[in-house]
């Protein structure tokens, strides 16, 4: 599985080792500060963005159970993540909340190309 990844039991998404993905690194920094599973969570997040090469994603379940994060933490570091101004996060009752990866201190979503 050099180009594959597996996102469930059946589906796998193929991904090219040669194309070159932007790795945030101050970001990942910023969130090594925070209590918790901020850090896991933002992993997951981050994966989810370049799987689906947009900066907004829905935080499922299934993205948390990867990152080994559970609902009631993803909600504590969400909020800390997003006192840190790292996201943004649009929330509806029974949703999954919606994040958007922002760059740091600015309210502008995170450019994701790899220049």
């Amino acid at each position: 599985m050099t180009a594959e990844t597996l996102i469930s039991q059946r589906t796998y998404i193929r991904i090219n080792p040669k194309i070159p993905r932007a790795v945030r690194l101050d970001v990942l920094e910023a969130s090594t500060h925070l209590a918790g599973k901020a850090t896991q969570l933002l992993i997951g997040i981050w994966l989810m963005v370049v799987i689906s090469q947009s900066a907004t994603v829905p935080l499922s379940r299934r993205t948390m159970t990867r990152v080994g994060v559970s609902r009631y933490c993803a909600t504590d570091a969400l909020r800390r993540l997003e006192g840190a101004g790292l996201i943004k996060v649009w929330r509806l009752p029974g949703r999954s909340p919606r994040v958007t990866l922002v760059e740091p201190g600015t309210g502008t979503p995170l450019k994701l190309t790899a220049n």
